[in-house]
């Protein structure tokens, strides 16, 4: 089993701090929300941001949404041998069922989280798809997950990834970074014992987990 960790991720609320902004109010009012319930997104909200700590790097539910698109259709998710978990920048872990179908459409994937920042899972009824917990710092996340954790990172040892992942025996847990530039702001170092990177320069995230994804499948089940 394969357990892909975006960690990290820049996906949070409009932080109190910057809620009074014209650009958040306007934004909300627009949508008939609540300054405090929407998603920070840089694409609307960069006036704004420019207030916020790291905020040159934050407000990216887009690359939240890439990579659940791509993990949630894979081949190795269709076949049970995928748990893909979210963990956000404010220690919240998303825990999401394999049968979840995460929208296409960015604008209903938006809604879709703001509706998770509400209520803690999703739907509000039933077995969950989505659900969100606080307090879950990247530790706790991987204790909770259990396995060998391996980190992607451009500054790690270079592999090739297939080879790499052929090697490995058991459960594995791999991360990557959820935020579109910069180095983790969790210990990553100290909480896996290996980091690796598979190309010479820094790659897109989602560009990553379709490698992880493929070379998993190929190289560590798909040929056994």
């Amino acid at each position: 089993m394969l357990t892909l960790v975006l960690a990290d991720s820049e996906l949070e609320l409009v932080p109190p701090e910057i809620q009074g902004h014209p650009a958040i109010r306007s934004y909300a009012r627009k949508r008939g929300k609540s300054p405090a319930g929407i998603l920070l997104d840089s694409s609307f909200h960069h006036p704004a941001m420019k207030r916020l700590e790291q905020g040159e790097r934050r407000g990216r539910p887009d690359i939240v949404h890439l990579f659940m698109l791509l993990c949630l259709d894979s081949i190795l998710n269709s076949e049970g041998r995928l748990k893909t978990i979210v963990h956000t920048r404010n220690n919240e872990m998303i825990m999401i069922a394999p049968e979840t179908r995460i929208p296409k459409n960015y604008t209903r994937f938006v809604g879709l989280m703001e509706e998770l920042f509400k209520a803690g899972r999703v739907p509000a009824e039933g077995s969950p798809l989505l659900t969100l917990e606080g307090g879950k710092d990247l530790k706790a996340v991987l204790e909770e997950v259990g396995g060998k954790a391996v980190a992607m990172d451009p500054a790690g040892k270079r592999v090739d990834l297939q080879d790499f992942l052929g090697k490995k025996k058991g459960d594995l847990t791999m991360i990557i970074g959820g935020f579109p530039h910069g180095e983790f702001n969790s210990p990553v170092k100290d909480l896996c014992k290996e980091m690796i990177s598979i190309h010479e320069i820094p790659l897109k995230v989602w560009t990553v987990a379709a490698e992880v994804l493929v070379s998993y499948r190929q190289g560590a089940s798909g040929k056994r």
